[in-house]
């Protein structure tokens, strides 16, 4: 009985003796806090003149859409898409057989009708002879003099329907009349039967390359005809192209007003359609001081009031966020102009800001705004 007793003790020693050797082990987990990284920026003065940019498309300085002034059936199409054309060069034919008979009639007329005026004039002097013998009467001699008049019109009215009827033949030729043309489309096949007026083919003319943006009702006030104003391409990056503002339209299109802007003569291969980018230059400013821009999206709104979070540096590495309310002025098609609520050398966050809350501390990297 006694050993049974003993033996029953031991684990409970045990496992007194491994407790009491683990407390003598200093505790060595220690909770590392994990901070959030954020991108920042530091505000700066943005320079009294700045760029603000539209997307836009390219298009040429001329635009037709040739067409026959008359019906008929497409004869001879004789240029294809992306062929230069020049001035007087035949783009298209249609069958001059329904033209050429009509041609045939008018001068079948004329000839007629000058017959029938010979007649009527001589027989206008025969009379005449005979009124001055005193053979025939006045009536005889007005209503012979009235023949000749009536024939010499039916002449005249010959004429111009022979004329009519050339310039009609004619029209069955399609000529190009302008300079450095290039065919863009063409809308028509041979064999095809046309009426007057449809596009045959449609082309884009002249060295002079425009650009059409839309700008939105804030900033056109801001846009004055003979502006110069600089564009971007897509499809040539890094290049800048100097234009001027040619047209300001005046009828907008939902809230945004067409301008059109002119590039300089350039031998870049810019072709109607390509996308662009069109940098308005303003001057800004309120009474010549400088000014504090942010990007649209680093300002965060909350009911009627606006806000930034600025960053205290903790001087470990972290910093602690402070919700900021500024006041803003209008948007102006680039940033926002920061009013009041900041100061020049502050630190606010630029990403992710619908993710933080005031006081949070977090880690960051800083940027220096820059104006455009």
């Amino acid at each position: 009985m006694k050993i049974t007793k003993i033996r029953g003790l031991l684990p409970f020693v045990m496992g007194l003796t491994v407790t009491l050797s683990g407390c003598d082990k200093p505790e060595q987990q220690v909770k590392v806090e994990r901070l959030r990284p954020v991108a920042t920026l530091t505000t700066a003065y943005s320079a009294q003149q700045r760029y603000y940019e539209f997307s836009g498309v390219a298009k040429a300085g001329l635009t037709s859409r040739l067409s026959f002034r008359i019906a008929g059936k497409v004869q001879t199409l004789n240029v294809a898409v992306g062929e230069k054309v020049k001035r007087g060069q035949l783009i298209a034919t249609l069958s001059p057989s329904d033209y050429q008979l009509e041609l045939q009639k008018s001068q079948a007329a004329l000839s007629q009708a000058k017959a029938e005026a010979r007649n009527a004039s001589a027989n206008y002097g025969r009379i005449k002879s005979l009124y001055e013998t005193e053979t025939a009467s006045r009536t005889e001699l007005d209503s012979a003099q009235a023949g000749s008049e009536a024939a010499s019109a039916l002449v005249r009215q010959a004429q111009n329907a022979l004329a009519l009827a050339e310039q009609r033949l004619g029209y069955t030729r399609l000529v190009n009349q302008e300079n450095n043309c290039l065919i863009a489309n063409s809308e028509v096949e041979s064999g095809e039967n046309v009426s007057a007026g449809s596009t045959v083919v449609i082309v884009n003319c002249g060295n002079t390359t425009k650009v059409e943006t839309v700008v939105s009702e804030t900033f056109i006030s801001r846009v004055k005809h003979g502006d110069e104003v600089f564009v971007q391409f897509n499809a040539f990056t890094g290049q800048k192209f100097k234009a001027v503002v040619t047209e300001v339209g005046v009828d907008a299109k939902g809230t945004a007003y067409p301008v059109t802007v002119a590039l300089a003569e350039t031998e870049a291969p810019i072709l109607p359609g390509m996308a662009a980018i069109v940098f308005f230059k303003v001057e800004l400013g309120n009474g010549g001081g400088e000014n504090v821009y942010l990007p649209m999206h680093v300002i965060q709104a909350e009911r009627e009031h606006t806000f930034v979070y600025v960053l205290n540096d903790n001087g470990d590495g972290s910093a602690s966020l402070v919700k900021t309310a500024i006041t803003i002025g209008p948007f102006t098609g680039g940033e926002l102009l920061v009013m009041s609520g900041l100061e020049v050398g502050q630190v606010v966050v630029s990403k992710g800001v619908r993710q933080l809350y005031d006081g949070m501390r977090v880690k960051y990297s800083s940027a220096v705004a820059q104006p455009l």
